[in-house]
């Protein structure tokens, strides 16, 4: 196990050993199968752990006639959960060919990362898994999720604390301290766990906010349910989003005035306001068209043919309170910076 990467720090007893006896004596039946270019181990065994509630996880990697028959009725063996011998195993059948042109979203990816080779006559599957993984996530991908989380637990928070449910409130900052833990794990450079794992993982991932053990349970206290055990879990999770917020910063943009959730639009912005006029096409290449006809753009530009004309003196005109609160903070961040240039 790759000790920088996440790992498992469950104290229950550890049956893996056991586990994975079994399926060293099963494995000469599953490759002798026809067809078959390749078996991998994933799920928590490959993770280094397994209990009596875990199953066995494989993907059997078929060529394309053989995995036509195992999902179309004529599987060797049983799909999805089924017991064999003392274990449980979940067992998933997949096209090779199919694996190696899909984009795979970054749940898929962090299992794969993990997955551990049983067979690979042809080295097949070890291709696939340096292709897939390839390129680790970007740190500022976190941006759309710093957005989702501000939004849950800013936004509608406060929605539901003045509307008085703090139930709703509540469920509205659960997907915020997901989302704020996706964040953190982009953070790091890190493929987002599935759901399952995703508080527990990250505990043990390089960097976390100082005091990140009790801040899992701040940012998951619901107290009782009164308006101000929602208040104090908003704080809590408004506290870690700015200094992850402040991490990703002082990686990827030091120097930059505003929150990643910003950047885009801000670097957007700022693009248009250095040009009188702008190529559709260099606009294109960074945004769809539509975004022009959104908050702030569509009041200070205008499309003709083929260039964008931005007028200045428009944006300038602009107040801030006539702006969504979100887009006011990048309109006085450039407004400020264009006057004091």
């Amino acid at each position: 196990m790759n000790m920088n990467r996440p790992y498992v720090t469950v104290t229950s007893p550890n049956l893996l050993a056991g586990m994975l006896k079994e399926l060293d004596e099963r494995l000469p039946g599953f490759t002798a199968l026809e067809g078959v270019c390749g078996i991998t181990l994933n799920g928590g065994c490959s993770r280094g752990y397994a209990d009596e509630l875990s199953e066995i996880d494989l993907v059997f990697y078929l060529e394309a006639r053989q995995y036509a028959l195992w999902t179309g009725g004529c599987s060797p063996l049983p799909l999805g959960i089924t017991r064999i011998g003392g274990y449980l195993y979940d067992i998933k059948a997949v096209s090779l060919e199919e694996e190696l042109e899909k984009i795979w979203d970054s749940t898929a990816l962090w299992d794969l990362s993990y997955a551990g080779i049983l067979h690979d006559p042809e080295g097949h599957i070890a291709g696939l898994i340096r292709t897939k993984l390839a390129e680790r996530p970007g740190r500022l991908q976190a941006e759309g999720v710093m957005f989702n989380c501000w939004w849950h637990y800013r936004l509608a928070g406060d929605i539901w604390l003045h509307r008085g449910d703090t139930v709703q409130g509540h469920a509205m900052l659960n997907t915020a301290a997901a989302q704020l833990i996706e964040a953190l794990f982009t953070a790091n450079g890190e493929y987002v766990p599935h759901p399952k794992w995703l508080f527990h993982l990250s505990r043990t991932l390089p960097w976390t906010p100082a005091g990140w053990g009790t801040g899992l349970m701040r940012i998951m206290d619901t107290g009782d349910f009164s308006p101000e055990s929602l208040k104090n879990r908003q704080a809590a999770i408004d506290h870690y989003w700015h200094e992850i917020d402040t991490y990703l910063i002082s990686l990827e943009c030091p120097g930059y005035p505003l929150n990643v959730m910003h950047k885009t639009f801000y670097d957007l912005l700022k693009l248009l306001l250095s040009h009188d006029t702008l190529p559709v096409e260099d606009w294109t290449v960074r945004a769809g068209m539509s975004l022009l006809s959104a908050e702030p753009f569509i009041r200070f530009t205008s499309v003709a043919g083929d260039r964008i004309t931005v007028d200045k003196l428009k944006f300038f005109s602009i107040s801030p309170g006539e702006l969504y609160p979100w887009h006011a903070s990048i309109l006085n961040q450039l407004q400020g910076e264009l006057k004091s240039t």
